[in-house]
């Protein structure tokens, strides 16, 4: 699975980045122009960033300043700064983790850890560092990028190919990956799919 991941971190940090240039950049300038919207900062220099939390400021002004603005103002005051900033990581990986839900048909939060649960544990660790020494920790940055997108462009397709290939079982749901107790899929008789979360094999 790890040669996998690495086989697919090119081509996904690819389409990440053509998805945020045609989304971020194109598509929203383009409505911005013919609606004749005068704010056009839809994004920050987020690839220079040291610090996980600049980062996440930075790459989608649109949804930050949603969040900021009616998640996390109303609540700072009420709860504190910690809880709100709690809240906003996991209303945003919830949000993104229902998208793909949606539009995968299953539910497998690869995503939601991601941004739920890392990313919200390495905000603190880049905070000091990334004043101290901001061209490792961008590197840093940038190298966590290209793994967590080469882990979700394996792992998504990887349920697919287990939800669509593997035996029927009683235990088949929506929200339990089918990937992690499927033992294995035999398509050919020369060509075998292991599962490489069974302990036993």
């Amino acid at each position: 699975m790890l040669r996998d991941m690495f086989a697919c971190v090119l081509p996904s940090v690819l389409a990440f980045l053509c998805g945020f240039y045609c989304l971020l950049h194109s598509w929203f300038n383009a409505f911005a122009e013919m609606l004749t919207f005068a704010d056009r900062l839809f994004y920050e220099d987020w690839w220079t960033q040291s610090q996980y939390s600049h980062f996440y400021r930075s790459w989608n002004l649109v949804v930050h300043t949603w969040l900021r603005e009616y998640i996390y103002k109303p609540l700072s005051p009420r709860t504190g700064k910690m809880f709100a900033t709690l809240t906003v990581f996991l209303v945003s990986a919830l949000a993104h983790e229902v998208v793909l839900a949606a539009s995968f048909g299953f539910f497998y939060p690869v995503l939601f850890v991601e941004f739920g649960v890392i990313g919200l544990l390495v905000v603190p660790l880049t905070a000091v560092g990334g004043r101290r020494h901001p061209d490792f920790y961008n590197f840093l940055i940038w190298l966590s990028f290209f793994v967590g997108n080469g882990l979700m462009w394996s792992l998504y397709p990887m349920e697919h190919f287990a939800r669509q290939n593997c035996a029927p079982a009683e235990t088949d749901s929506f929200f339990v990956p089918k990937s992690w107790s499927c033992p294995r899929v035999v398509i050919k008789p020369n060509w075998t799919f292991h599962n490489p979360f069974s302990l036993g094999n």
